[in-house]
């Protein structure tokens, strides 16, 4: 188990057991071997920034209340992979319209055993309905366009968690949203948040 991951998790409150720590440091070796070849994160992305990236999608946890989750646009997995690896009780849900990294994903749930992840090929746009309770999602698109993509048919109480650098303005007359600063900005010493978005009639 690398030593520098483990590190990290020492500073965070979550107190996760070494064979959790040790699943999401293969999961870290995983994307780096496949990242050779593909291009499912920057292509010099080093072991210490995978690991800085595993412990910044981590740190969302603490703000998840659902069971069902849809992570948006997860590319190599981020967070969702690293969400389902802490908590086994969390049915996730990835969905990501890049072939390459859905080859990846397939590839690491059946690696990992992760028996509570759906991989799904696809765009939130492409979706009729919606019956996850949380979407969360890591850098991939402005709040603004993201409420604009969501189907119709969704639960009402349907709640967002995006991964942000910096608090967004978000205007609009059914959604309100809150912005909190993520641990991992204490840890990492960059700008890390997490904006959270609910519908104001719940």
């Amino acid at each position: 188990m690398t030593t520098h991951l483990k590190k990290l998790f020492e500073k965070t409150n979550l107190e996760l057991p070494s064979k959790k720590i040790e699943l999401l440091d293969r999961y870290a070796q995983l994307i780096l071997k496949w990242n050779q070849t593909r291009n499912l994160v920057s292509r010099n992305t080093s072991q210490k920034e995978m690991n800085e990236h595993i412990l910044d999608c981590a740190c969302i946890f603490p703000f998840i209340k659902k069971e069902k989750i849809l992570d948006v646009g997860t590319g190599a997995g981020l967070p969702g992979i690293v969400i389902s690896i802490i908590d086994e009780s969390k049915q996730m849900v990835l969905l990501e319209p890049n072939q390459k990294k859905v080859s990846f994903l397939h590839h690491a749930q059946a690696e990992l055993e992760l028996h509570n992840v759906t991989v799904i090929k696809g765009r939130i746009e492409d979706l009729e309905h919606l019956k996850e309770q949380l979407i969360i999602t890591r850098a991939v698109m402005e709040p603004k366009k993201l409420l604009s993509l969501l189907p119709k048919e969704r639960t009402s109480s349907l709640e967002i968690l995006m991964m942000v650098s910096e608090p967004k303005e978000l205007q609009s007359e059914d959604w309100e949203h809150m912005f909190y600063p993520s641990d991992a900005q204490r840890i990492l010493q960059k700008n890390r948040g997490f904006l959270s978005i609910k519908n104001k009639k719940n």
